[in-house]
């Protein structure tokens, strides 16, 4: 019999301050709305001496670098860079704090450069209290789908090449070829010992971007629908990450969208958690390993185009030019917990549908999950097929088109090799 297992939950407040004090000392309000708050929802995990914690957040995205500073507030926690795993839902109405992010900036006041640094210690605060809270658990897995939410942006044209169709139908003046999606809700229910209901850990991918008519602004989008109806329905805390998010957007991007769609992707996990029986208390693993993939080269912007707040290209180009152009390389980090027969694949960058898709054929588990972590050391990760066609996503990434190939063959093999050594 192995040790107990122990899970505990926590969430945090990480909306920036509307208030803030200028240079000359005076305090003025920055210029947007925020229609709800952003959240940080943690869910810890111990079994003896292995920790780990999944957070999602609220937020765009995030740099590797964040790690070191949510960590830096919390010593003898027995959580490191490994077993530490952050997913931004990637919600395009949040702050950011540099310029190179791969995003068109809708309001020079979303720009705070301190934001990171003060959403570090407030997450470093859910983590406390996530592991405050421990207590021993069943946990097990399910799935649902949510088909009629999410659609994929990449049209491929009769030449190969793809038209992006961000809102709205493709042009009628040609035949399109619609690309598929990964319409899976993965779900983890954790019920306490004595069988009460405790919280949910709930996967889905698609690009957190219903409320584009509330650009300039501050929402959480559709992920906030996800934990508010777990909340009314079950009275229970979930954390929701993203998935193989890259290449699908929702099919609906104003007014109500966010409520409706996260509604949908809400009941179909809260089906799932109900179907689970979670009698199961599986082994804590972690398992880490770094793959060197190519970087894309770049030449230096002007200084017109990397100052543009709309022109998203040219200022993540700048970005890429500055930090791969002495070193062409990313050390990509494979982080991955398993749960028994359930694993959870945590990788830096937008993975597109193809390749989470792929990655769960080929998994030995019964259950494997993947989790995307925006960050803008990485962009987008296109597979090789995208960069042929073209579109926005290869022009966003810092990847090369032999890259995918690499992350998701070390991926497959590291699983492998999991399951041949019996570390689950």
């Amino acid at each position: 019999m192995s040790e107990v297992l122990l899970a505990g939950f926590a969430e945090v407040d990480i909306t920036p301050d509307q208030e803030v004090v200028a240079v000359d000392g005076r305090r003025r309000r920055r210029s947007f709305k925020v229609h709800d708050p952003l959240k940080a929802r943690i869910l810890a995990l111990r079994q003896g001496d292995c920790s780990a914690a999944i957070v999602g957040l609220d937020l765009f995205e995030l740099g590797i670098g964040f790690d070191q500073q949510v960590l830096a507030h919390l010593p003898k926690t027995g959580l490191n860079e490994k077993s530490l795993l952050l997913s931004p839902s990637h919600v395009g109405m949040t702050p950011i704090s540099n310029y190179g992010s791969y995003i068109v900036i809708f309001a020079q006041d979303l720009i705070i450069e301190s934001f990171e640094k003060e959403c570090a210690s407030k997450v470093a605060d859910g983590v406390r209290a996530a592991l405050d809270s421990l207590v021993p658990v069943h946990v097990s897995s399910g799935v649902g789908h949510a088909p009629d939410v999410l659609r994929n942006r990449r049209f491929l044209r009769p030449d190969g090449k793809v038209q992006m169709v961000y809102v709205g139908d493709p042009p009628t003046d040609m035949e399109y070829t619609e690309q598929g999606v990964d319409d899976t809700v993965s779900v983890l229910r954790f019920d306490t010992a004595e069988g009460e209901q405790l919280g949910a850990f709930v996967n889905f991918g698609c690009h957190a971007l219903c409320s584009i008519d509330r650009y300039g602004d501050i929402t959480a989008d559709y992920p906030r629908y996800v934990s508010d109806l777990f909340r009314s329905v079950a009275d229970i805390p979930v954390v929701f990450t993203q998935g193989g998010l890259g290449d699908v957007v929702p099919i609906e991007r104003r007014g109500l969208a966010a409520r409706r769609i996260g509604r949908a992707v809400g009941a179909q996990a809260l089906y799932a958690f109900e179907q689970i029986k979670p009698s199961e208390t599986p082994t804590l693993g972690l398992h880490y390993q770094e793959v060197a993939v190519p970087a894309r080269q770049v030449a230096e912007q002007s200084e017109e185009k990397r100052t543009d707040l709309r022109d998203s290209r040219s200022r993540y180009n700048q970005f890429l030019f500055e930090r791969y152009r002495e070193n062409p390389i990313i050390s990509y980090p494979i982080k991955v917990i398993t749960l028994g027969d359930t694993v959870i694949v945590h990788l830096p960058g937008e993975a597109f549908h193809d390749t989470a898709l792929a990655i769960k054929e080929a998994s030995p588990f019964r259950h494997t999950i993947l989790i995307s972590r925006a960050t803008r050391e990485v962009g987008y990760v296109p597979t090789p097929e995208a960069f042929e066609q073209g579109g926005s996503e290869p022009a966003l990434s810092a990847l090369v088109p032999a890259s995918e190939p690499i992350i998701r063959g070390a991926v497959i093999d590291l699983l492998s090799s999991i399951r041949r050594r019996g570390t689950v």
